[in-house]
């Protein structure tokens, strides 16, 4: 009699479970989802019940024994585990990594006394679990459900003692709604009836961490296992959202908005202006400050990065850090222009002198708002607009009908570009989001990007160049050998984006006819004999937001 066990501690990756045999003392007691406890190399660390065959036989002398049952009651609910085991299958991660990424922190004596002092209360007919990109919203998203008397918690900035009890009580099915950031998503709720996830397209849905997951994908297979209705409220939503899930979003509907003005900094340019501030701007931030207003000045930084603009044939464009020469032409005559928060202040001094204003970077955008702003400026859109990703339209989209969200309604936004012909640009101005959608998926078809296709992203680091590039060609060269029909390999390639330590990206993409739960899982399992092929070391991304 024996069971498979998910051993709570570090192992090596590609080892889901560990065969213990169950004592002759526990025979009948150990159940699935139970914590226990067994011997792993010199130590005794917790470990997970996964399932039990009371029917196998083996002679293998080799394998241990269960060392104790931490609690009768099991701490994951059937549709959990096979959630779990879905998570490791799904984004080839280690099945360890999927319950750190799902469990809190637990607490064996609090669990034991629990089980032993709790009385087994009736559980709610119905749970609802709100998802939102950040806890800073939580008051103003508990203020849109008044009907949530009975809720609790759920994020991993409670203190490890207040998630575990919120945990404990999700569980006993002793509260009605649920809200919480991406790792709610994994709450254990016994009657859960609906999922609503809010701005479905802010990246914080993508975990960081292995295994990677996408949190809409997630609650796409949640709601399969436990029937949960799912609904997703987002005024820009990623194109793969719109695609699959029209029937569950809602986007809503804004009365008015803003005055919304584009502005040519290649005109600026040629009239004698360098400043990263425009004429009309700075005509703006004058009215404001006679009146008393609020001003917000925007920017999208990334470290080193800025502005190229070259004299020889006026090419306009983003690079990450300073170039030798113009990219198009080759020409060194070029202009490139570095902002930071502080260079840009002294920019605003020197322009409008007694102008006060705030200037933020994206974390405004996860920041409480008590008051919005008579006057918005984007100063430089292309720092976006100008990276080929798969993701740049929909971000630069997202950003600009946020930073509306910021203006006061007869407020004035502006949008600083080199490029004010953009069809980007104007849509996400007018707040067009049908024509942005249709145009980005003739894109998107085209090059074959999601929802057409199911991307997954290799990547190695080290600190050798030459080393890991070296182990790039060779692991692209392995996938090349084995290549069938509606799989393409894309790399080795340097992100855009290298940061300290070197890395090199290989593409994995499955041609998919539908982007549903059930088509993506079955390009899934098409690219295990891929995966197969990736030693260890390399980070495997599935649904990548990025192709950086």
């Amino acid at each position: 009699m024996y069971a498979e066990v998910v051993v709570l501690t570090y192992q090596a990756p590609d080892i889901g479970t560990f065969t213990y045999e169950i004592p002759k003392n526990l025979e009948g007691q150990v159940k699935n989802g139970q914590l226990v406890q067994v011997p792993f190399g010199k130590r005794n660390p917790m470990g997970i019940v996964m399932s039990t065959d009371y029917g196998l036989r083996t002679t293998d002398n080799r394998i241990k024994q269960i060392a104790s049952i931490v609690i009768d009651q099991p701490i994951l609910l059937p549709y959990q585990i096979e959630l779990l085991k879905w998570l490791a299958a799904y984004y080839f991660a280690p099945m360890v990594n999927c319950y750190e990424a799902a469990l809190p922190p637990l607490n064996a004596k609090r669990l034991t006394t629990n089980a032993a002092t709790s009385h087994k209360q009736p559980e709610t007919s119905n749970q609802t679990l709100v998802l939102i990109p950040s806890i800073n919203r939580l008051p103003e998203t508990l203020a849109q459900f008044p009907q949530a008397k009975n809720y609790a918690l759920y994020h991993n900035q409670l203190k490890t003692s207040g998630k575990f009890a919120n945990w404990l009580k999700i569980s006993e099915g002793n509260v009605d709604y649920i809200f919480g950031s991406r790792s709610a998503i994994f709450a254990p709720c016994p009657n859960l009836s609906k999922i609503t996830i809010f701005d479905e397209h802010d990246g914080a849905y993508k975990d960081e961490r292995s295994p990677y997951f996408d949190t809409l994908t997630v609650a796409e297979k949640l709601a399969g296992l436990t029937g949960a209705k799912l609904e997703i409220i987002d005024s820009s939503p990623q194109v793969t959202t719109y695609f699959n899930h029209q029937k569950e979003l809602t986007i809503p509907k804004r009365q008015g908005g803003p005055q919304v003005e584009i502005v040519s900094m290649s005109e600026e340019r040629h009239s004698g202006n360098k400043s990263p501030i425009s004429s009309a701007l700075s005509d703006e931030l004058e009215k404001i400050r006679k009146i008393k207003g609020r001003a917000l000045l925007f920017l999208n930084k990334k470290a080193e990065s800025g502005q190229l603009y070259c004299r020889a044939c006026k090419q306009q464009n983003f690079a990450p850090k300073t170039p030798a020469m113009c990219p198009n032409c080759q020409s060194p005559d070029i202009f490139f222009h570095s902002l930071n928060i502080i260079s840009l202040a002294q920019e605003v001094k020197k322009v409008v002198p007694l102008s006060t204003c705030n200037i933020a970077t994206s974390a405004i955008f996860y920041a409480q708002v008590f008051q919005k702003y008579d006057l918005v400026a984007h100063i430089s859109t292309d720092s976006i607009l100008n990276i080929a990703d798969i993701a740049t339209s929909e971000k630069l989209y997202s950003q600009i009908t946020d930073l509306k969200k910021l203006t006061k309604e007869n407020g004035v936004l502006i949008l600083q570009t080199y490029n004010p012909e953009s069809e980007l640009l104007k849509n996400a101005a007018r707040g067009d989001f049908k024509n942005f959608y249709l145009n980005e998926l003739k894109m998107r078809k085209m090059l074959l990007y999601p929802p057409y296709s199911l991307l997954v992203k290799l990547t190695i680091k080290g600190k050798s160049k030459d080393l890991i590039f070296k182990k790039a060609k060779n692991l692209f060269s392995a996938l090349q050998s084995i290549l069938t029909e509606n799989i393409i390999i894309l790399g080795p390639y340097e992100p855009v984006f290298l940061g300290k330590t070197p890395r090199y990206n290989i593409i994995l993409k499955v041609k998919l006819d539908s982007y549903n739960i059930e088509a993506k899982e079955k390009a899934a399992r098409l690219l295990l004999p891929y995966i197969s092929k990736v030693p260890k070391g390399w980070q495997i991304t599935v649904e990548p937001d990025n192709l950086n």
